[in-house]
């Protein structure tokens, strides 16, 4: 046995099995990877491994019968023992076995590496979610606000946990009625999850059924439904989103974690006003002079059932400050003075930030006062600390973005701009809230995002927004085709007259573009015309009728309501004295006000 071990060295069949192997299973890997990418029948493969196979006997045989000697090949039979042995045979075999092995080595390595790196980004993406829009099933269908709340509720929940990634609303309810299938939703999104769900509410009962859908495989990884009363539909909200979240594999603490998903109020009444008050905020159609009135009236009625309900005081503080700006359509026409309008907004804001979920939160409701009070580098430091709590976060990164830009420092605004482009594409959103500011101080940059968003073809991009990008590039007649789509899909009244003053002016049609500013006196009212006025004026190439329509809020009260336009690129606050005095208080200078360049020319 030990001649014939001896003899089988001697002739390098053992070296020869062990390149054999090797060479052998390399060349599978290969042929099994291009198999996969040329779509080859699978009895290439097994007719392969046949052949490689039959071939290791062959090998053999032809090692044993066969030896290289320095006269070259040769029988085995015919070189006589004491022969000497070419010492190549030996050196090329190793060198092989070596070579193949060091190929094997470093495809297993890369190959490790890099599913390590597929199984880390998955982990990633599969903490992504987007809640769609529940249905009303309820039997008089007139549950819609109740059912669109909850997925509000839901949604907002689930979006106040740190390592869960939710699609935006306005993302999300883009698809409301839509018949797309779960995995075309959630490509689109960007998410790898959906949860789906309906609503059936009467006679003092709730039915909400929801399910959680892996959008990969169509598979449903979580399916309940809950009965109960009308007073139960807290804490169903509440248990939905706690077990999405469970689901998902959050790391955050069980009681935090509760508290991060808690509706912020327990009572049920109240909550529901609070939810009536964001469906009419919401409507598209609500587009008239009591619609400030009816948010009140909705929000205070439910802080006087919960004193605490942290949400409704926030979105009180929130509509006082919008009455008390200039830049918004939504006031509230009760007759009250602007000393009063400021006291309420801060009694809310204080509400808010005394049972603040976290403080990130906190920070957001200082972010406001701050923006209310015209402290605008404190405004600035604020919105950089948001930034640094939750760095991937697109929200925070837009705050930061405005708060760049409102005090002129526009270099740090157009990194905050492309930062906040990449987190809102990470989140399945529309860059819209990128480019609204950089289209200001880079046009191209911001063309780059326009198009990117439009050919994501989601339902709902703003066209408002993108038209102006169009104009500002000088693509006049891509912007009438935007124009044209926007306003068979905008009802609001103000922003489709803007838009059509816009392209007028960049179409030279400048008597057309005064009528249609004439025309806005009598549409929704003088206090819909004195939100865009400014706007239009600037539009209109009336710079001084524009400058002089704003004067009367260059005041202590009215300095909020002005610092809006701070927003605008084309605001000169020099024009403006106690604007101006309140900027070089804090160190602020802006750059010199640019023109609109599609403005009307006079």
């Amino acid at each position: 046995m030990t001649g014939l071990f001896a003899e089988l060295r001697k002739r390098n069949v053992l070296r020869v099995a062990a390149a054999y192997c090797v060479v052998g299973w390399l060349v599978a890997q290969v042929a099994d990877l291009a198999a996969d990418n040329f779509g080859a029948p699978e009895w290439v493969m097994r007719m392969l491994l046949v052949v490689l196979l039959l071939g290791l006997p062959v090998a053999l045989f032809l090692a044993w019968a066969f030896e290289l000697t320095p006269e070259g090949m040769k029988r085995a039979t015919e070189v006589p023992a004491d022969a000497p042995k070419d010492p190549r045979s030996g050196r090329i075999l190793n060198r092989i076995i070596i070579a193949t092995l060091l190929v094997a080595v470093t495809g297993l390595v890369w190959d490790r590496v890099q599913n390590t790196a597929v199984e880390v980004a998955t982990a990633v993406v599969d903490r992504s979610i987007a809640v769609l829009p529940f249905a009303d099933f309820s039997p008089g269908s007139d549950q819609a606000w109740f059912a669109d709340g909850l997925t509000d509720e839901i949604l907002n929940a689930l979006a106040r946990t740190n390592d869960l990634r939710v699609a935006s609303r306005t993302s999300a309810f883009g698809y409301k009625g839509s018949d797309k299938d779960v995995p075309t939703i959630a490509q689109e999104l960007g998410v790898a999850h959906i949860l789906e769900g309906s609503v059936r509410r009467g006679d003092g009962r709730v039915r909400v059924t929801a399910q959680l859908i892996r959008a990969g495989d169509d598979t449903h990884l979580w399916s309940e439904t809950f009965d109960g009363t009308t007073d139960d539909a807290i804490k169903i909200q509440e248990d939905i989103a706690l077990a999405i979240a469970r689901a998902l594999q959050t790391t955050m603490d069980p009681d935090e974690l509760k508290r991060m998903l808690a509706a912020g109020t327990r009572s049920v009444a109240a909550w529901e006003l609070y939810l009536r008050a964001q469906q009419i905020v919401r409507d598209p159609f609500a587009d008239d002079a009591t619609v400030g009135a009816r948010i009140l009236e909705l929000l205070e009625r439910a802080v006087a059932l919960d004193p605490e309900f942290v949400d409704a005081h926030l979105m009180l503080a929130n509509l006082w400050a919008t009455h008390l700006g200039m830049v918004s359509s939504i006031r509230v026409y009760t007759g009250i003075d602007d000393a009063e309008a400021r006291q309420r907004f801060h009694a809310a804001i204080r509400a808010a930030s005394a049972t603040a979920r976290s403080e990130s939160a906190r920070l957001q409701y200082e972010l406001l006062q701050a923006r209310a009070d015209v402290r605008l580098v404190d405004a600035l430091a604020i919105a950089a600390r948001l930034v640094e709590l939750r760095p991937d976060n697109a929200d925070a990164m837009l705050d930061l973005l405005r708060a760049e830009f409102v005090v002129g420092d526009y270099r740090a605004a157009h990194t905050s701009a492309l930062k906040a482009s990449e987190l809102l594409r990470a989140e399945g959103r529309g860059e819209e809230g990128a480019f609204q500011f950089l289209h200001r101080i880079d046009v191209p940059a911001a063309l780059t995002m326009v198009e990117r968003t439009l050919a994501g073809k989601r339902a709902n991009v703003d066209l408002y927004q993108v038209h102006r990008v169009f104009l500002y590039a000088g693509l006049v007649e891509r912007a009438a085709q935007v124009a044209e789509e926007y306003y068979r899909t905008d009802p609001s009244v103000g922003s489709r007259s803007m838009v059509m003053i816009r392209q007028a002016c960049a179409e030279g049609r400048v008597a057309d573009a005064n009528a249609l500013f004439d025309a806005t006196a009598g549409v929704g009212g003088d206090s819909m015309r004195q939100v865009n006025q400014w706007l239009y004026l600037k539009t209109l190439g009336r710079d001084d009728d524009a400058r002089e329509q704003l004067r009367k809020f260059d005041t202590p009260t009215g300095a909020y309501a002005l610092s809006s336009y701070l927003a605008y690129a084309t605001f000169d606050p020099n024009d403006f004295p106690y604007l101006a005095r309140r900027l070089a208080e804090q160190g602020i200078t802006r750059p010199p006000a640019t023109k609109i360049p599609f403005a009307c020319k006079r």
